[in-house]
């Protein structure tokens, strides 16, 4: 099962003497990519946080905040030598540029260090807070990841829907191709006819240069390869939920193939038009694929 990038959960924990709430967010990335906005008390609790997230995700932007609430240390200390010397700053640059008006007091209070709340955590405290983090880390982690798989089966059944229509394109374009040395004999005799007119042509020559002619724009191979990728992409989706660069990369093969067979049947007239739109419908299909590929851990 596929998963994808995208989610979002948020848990709340309530003890006696303090609440917990974790909201995890996620968004698609080329790599893992982990922020974390904790109270500053809580910290130290970063590297157990982030070794926790990368245990159950390997790719994405992922957003990771904690809220501590403890109705003991409602109460806050203000830093007032701190806060004079921003309040100092402030009106010195006022006076210098010649601004008006006095320093946003709010502004100010929100600036870290200048308050904080008067009761530190003791140890004990810290250990349960510790222990109860880790278990509203892990419900929401889960449930992350429902939403996450939820969102992959729908990008799972959009993918299959897509890679059965390039598989119709393909066979429409092998039922088209097997024409090609007839009509590479016929346009080559006709050409024939008119440079030598009645003079007698050597068919065991004519046969070579048929073949020759229907080699060119052979397309037998490329088809081949386009039909191996299909197949592995499908093997990808049944067998693993961490594909999606590996699944970007078998897209890139398929566009190759479709661009090649553009390329190659450009010299078959009769059948280039159709065969020409039908790969450009191909190319079409492949890069909404990628589109959604984008999204897939």
């Amino acid at each position: 099962m596929i998963r994808s990038m995208t989610g979002y959960s948020r848990t709340r924990l309530e003890e006696a003497d303090f609440s917990l709430g974790v909201g995890v967010k996620s968004v698609n990335h080329r790599f893992l990519d982990l922020q974390f906005r904790l109270p500053s008390e809580l910290a130290s609790f970063e590297p157990l946080l982030r070794r926790t997230v990368k245990n159950h995700i390997a790719r994405g932007h992922v957003e990771v905040s904690v809220s501590l609430e403890r109705p003991g240390a409602s109460e806050l200390k203000l830093d007032r030598k701190l806060l004079d010397a921003y309040v100092r700053a402030c009106r010195e640059l006022r006076a210098e540029l010649e601004f008006g008006g006095d320093p946003d007091l709010v502004a100010l209070l929100r600036i870290p260090g200048v308050i904080a709340g008067n009761r530190e955590i003791s140890e004990e405290e810290s250990a349960r807070i510790r222990k109860a983090l880790e278990g509203a880390m892990a419900k929401s982690l889960e449930a992350l990841d429902e939403m996450r798989a939820s969102e992959g089966a729908v990008l799972e059944q959009d993918i299959r829907s897509r890679l059965a229509r390039l598989e119709e394109l393909r066979k429409g374009i092998a039922k088209l191709a097997r024409r090609i040395p007839k009509y590479a004999q016929q346009r080559l005799e006709k050409r024939l006819q008119e440079l030598l007119g009645a003079v007698h042509v050597d068919q065991a020559r004519l046969a070579q240069e048929v073949a020759y002619l229907a080699s060119r724009s052979d397309i037998s191979e490329e088809l081949t390869r386009f039909q191996s990728h299909l197949i592995q992409t499908r093997r990808l989706l049944s067998e693993s939920h961490e594909v999606g660069k590996k699944l970007d990369f078998l897209l890139q093969e398929l566009n190759r193939e479709a661009n090649t067979l553009l390329s190659k049947i450009s010299d078959v007239p009769e059948i280039g038009a159709e065969v020409g739109r039908q790969a450009i419908e191909m190319k079409s299909e492949i890069e909404k694929l990628r589109e959604q590929v984008q999204n897939i851990e």
